[in-house]
């Protein structure tokens, strides 16, 4: 009678027990995390001395990365007076072959398609040489991805240190973060934006979040999906901070290219969608069309512009569908609802490439640290499997005319509506999200356990 009632209060050798559990549980995730770290830093290592290499100069005189170029060059053309023909093919060929010394492209041109302001904040670069203007914009770049480290590690609060610590370097080591450092893009802004206006949104802070999504001006149509988040939850305060930038950007623009210039801005967009060359190239895309074209093994079409347009309304809905408008979500469905919209902007971008689709680490990185223990693990190894298609395929990830990194982000966007459109039963009664099956398994293991209950309990 001593011993079992001693085992049902939990008395000292079930708790040696316990902690022993605990403690080997706690070393095993350790090694874990330590061995995935190893092969994040092995396999890492190239991508950073290229980007090392690209930042020291190279000894061709044209080294620098040539979607830089075209941003230096639409800073030049701005700088020149001549922003009225800021979107004009020839201006920007020119421009291009001035700052380079040759043409830029596969085609001998990169097009400029982001906003005139961001053209007007170019041009004060533009006063550098070319070289000097890619190495300050780096190095401004490498802050603003010890800023985004930062806030992976705010947002994975309540994972354990190693874990995060695995985060911190898978992140540093995706292949995407050092592709878009050496092309000189503005991928790590778009990202730290993201991550930072969703946090400021979690913690209730709605107009400091609106100025923290500002920067996605520089890319309108990412913005605008966010802009239907907040209006479909009913959340309409960070536009107190977001319109007033919105309107100084608008301002700006129109001081660069004039009026007829703005007013053609979106017609302009809706035409690169379609079009295959000058910097476009649909099949490397990391959305539906990217997915489409791909595997169709061709450029632009109007039946593969279609397919992708409905597939993106598509998906903003279905990440619409998933979330709560009235009553607030719990933590982890919040953050089920992030994901799902993130994945779904990325997806319904006309316009996205490899480089640009890291803004979904932060979601992926907050979903996990909210997941219950039993679907943390699965979870986790499919964002290890999501880093090796972008280390190991490398750009375009192609295979066997599968764009990998489109498809493992529609495969993340099933899972995530799934996954949400559960969790809103489940985490009101406490606990993390677990993944659809795991409810059913866990019902269906517990008359066994049950019964092995009573079994102890009649010995």
């Amino acid at each position: 009678m001593h011993s079992t009632a001693e085992g049902a209060n939990g008395g000292p050798n079930c708790q040696s027990r316990e902690a022993g559990g605990a403690r080997f549980a706690h070393r095993r995730n350790a090694t874990i995390a330590g061995v995935v770290c190893l092969v994040f830093l092995v396999a890492g290592a190239g991508p950073w001395l290229e980007t090392l290499h690209d930042f020291m100069g190279r000894s061709h005189p044209f080294w620098v990365r040539e979607d830089f170029t075209a941003f230096y060059a639409a800073g030049k053309v701005v700088e020149s007076g001549l922003g009225t023909h800021l979107y004009e093919a020839a201006t920007m060929r020119a421009a291009e072959y001035a700052a380079a010394g040759r043409q830029v492209g596969g085609t001998g041109l990169l097009l400029y398609f982001n906003p005139p302001f961001f053209a007007w904040l170019f041009s004060f670069l533009t006063h550098l040489s070319l070289q000097q203007a890619y190495q300050g914009w780096m190095a401004f770049n490498l802050l603003v991805l010890a800023f985004n480290c930062w806030l992976l590690v705010r947002i994975s609060a309540g994972l354990p240190r190693c874990g995060q610590l695995a985060l911190v370097i898978g992140y540093l080591t995706l292949y995407p973060v050092t592709y878009g450092l050496r092309l000189g893009q503005f991928s790590l802004i778009l990202q730290a934006s993201w991550a930072m206006g969703a946090l400021l949104l979690e913690q209730g802070h709605d107009e400091w979040s609106g100025a923290a999504f500002a920067p996605l001006l520089i890319k309108p149509e990412i913005l605008v999906p966010v802009g239907l988040f907040l209006v479909w939850k009913g959340r309409y305060r960070p536009f107190v901070t977001l319109l007033p930038v919105m309107l100084v950007a608008v301002l700006v623009s129109l001081f660069v290219v004039g009026i007829h210039g703005a007013a053609g801005y979106p017609g302009f967009l809706f035409h690169s969608i379609g079009a295959d060359g000058g910097g476009v190239a649909p099949n490397l895309m990391v959305n539906w069309t990217g997915l489409i074209a791909a595997t169709a093994g061709q450029g632009s079409s109007f039946a593969t512009l279609l397919v992708a347009s409905a597939l993106g309304l598509l998906s903003l809905g279905a990440a619409a569908a998933v979330t709560r408008r009235s009553a607030p979500s719990t933590a982890p469905q919040a953050r089920l609802e992030w994901l799902a919209l993130t994945v779904a902007a990325i997806l319904a971008d006309p316009h996205i490439y490899l480089q640009d689709a890291i803004i979904v680490v932060p979601a992926l990185v907050g979903v996990l640290s909210q997941a219950a223990p039993s679907s943390r693990a699965s979870f986790g190894a499919a964002m290890v499997v999501g880093w090796a298609i972008h280390r190991l395929g490398l750009y375009p990830n192609q295979y066997l005319h599968v764009d990998l990194a489109a498809a493992f982000l529609a495969g993340v966007f099933v899972v995530t509506l799934a996954a949400a459109s559960t969790c809103a039963q489940r985490c009101e009664r406490g606990g993390g999200w677990r993944w659809p099956g795991a409810g059913i398994r866990r019902r269906s293991a517990a008359p066994a356990e049950q019964a092995g209950q009573r079994k102890i309990s009649s010995a």
